[in-house]
């Protein structure tokens, strides 16, 4: 067998595979491979975002059709592809140790939130190809694919983060409004539902649930309201109420926004205190957190201010206004620093 039909090593193939997963995995700029195919998988989201929109219109569906068609078999094949690459080298993920098995470490990668939101992305293709499907509720599904711009962003990041982590503090609050709201319908049912002959708006308390709803997120839009003396008295009490319950969930999750923000910075000094701590900067402590930056979604203002922080402290924190040296030369000194 000579060189040109030997089929490729195995080394080459995991050479392959790791750089793979360096383009599709890694944050760092100066990768040039991986800058362009963010860039080129942002834009195309983008544009099949746009595409669905523009489809709904049915002037430019009907001259524009096969062109939206031929950018569809486009995408998914591009997406496709992606979802699959994304597999095959997860096991080469930097910063991931747990998906190292060949079968078990792909398994849990696809598990993942944004590989679900990968295979969401192209379903909604191979389930019109299956099955007879509703197009209006395949546009639908397609719109699922802007999820996938939740992966270079780090603010959806740390949002969903939040999430689970307030999830039950948000889960008993919802609670508390899920019984306020059938309570509220209940007595609005009682009140009002002889009231309104003829007409479904308190016919029953499910029908009384969207009333009670609009009253309580205080939005009014008029089409239904108390004729009864008791009706309105009612009205004004739930409105007064539900102004503080229905802002609770939103103030937990500004809460919890706010401590994961500062636990992220905190986690990012920590990391450079700890890679500045012999004075050098090497290039993998560097490429380690700027990942964490791009994980935490922190600005460039925010990292400098922390790099200075821990520059200082490095050097000793303040230099002297005397000698202009650091506290670590005059300790080194046996002299007394703070004198």
């Amino acid at each position: 067998m000579n060189e040109l039909t030997r089929p490729p090593s195995k080394s080459r193939c995991q050479r392959a595979r790791r750089r793979t997963a360096d383009i599709l995995f890694s944050r760092r700029k100066e990768d040039a491979w991986t800058r362009c195919f963010d860039i080129g998988l942002i834009l195309l989201v983008s544009l099949n975002v746009m595409a669905v929109i523009l489809e709904s219109v049915a002037a430019i569906s009907d001259r524009w059709g096969s062109w939206f068609h031929a950018f569809e078999i486009f995408s998914v094949g591009v997406f496709s592809m992606e979802y699959a690459l994304r597999v095959w080298s997860a096991v080469d993920e930097p910063w991931q140790d747990q998906y190292r098995h060949p079968v078990i470490g792909r398994l849990r990668f696809m598990r993942t939130w944004m590989a679900l939101v990968d295979l969401l992305a192209i379903l909604p293709f191979y389930l019109g190809l299956l099955i007879p499907v509703d197009l209006r509720f395949l546009r639908v599904l397609r719109l699922l694919r802007i999820f996938k711009l939740t992966r270079y962003s780090g603010s959806m990041n740390l949002l969903f983060q939040v999430l689970r982590q307030e999830g039950r503090t948000i889960g008993a609050a919802m609670f508390v409004l899920l019984m306020l709201l059938v309570i509220a319908s209940s007595l609005a049912f009682i009140v009002e539902g002889d009231a309104h002959p003829g007409s479904d708006a308190f016919s029953s308390i499910p029908a009384t649930m969207y009333w009670t709803i609009i009253t309580m997120t205080t939005v009014g839009y008029g089409d239904i309201v108390p004729v009864t003396a008791a009706g309105k008295v009612m009205t004004g009490v739930i409105a007064v109420i539900s102004v503080g319950m229905v802002a609770l969930p939103a103030g937990i999750l500004a809460s919890g926004f706010s401590a994961a923000l500062q636990r992220s910075r905190d986690t990012i000094e920590d990391r450079i205190e700890g890679a500045l701590a012999d004075g050098i900067l090497s290039s993998q402590e560097e490429a380690e957190i700027e990942e964490l930056v791009k994980r935490f979604g922190l600005s460039a203002a925010d990292v400098q201010t922390i790099m200075t922080a821990a520059r200082r402290s490095a050097a000793g924190g303040d230099p002297c206004p005397h000698c202009g040296r650091s506290r670590h030369e005059i300790q080194a000194e046996g002299r007394d620093p703070t004198a």
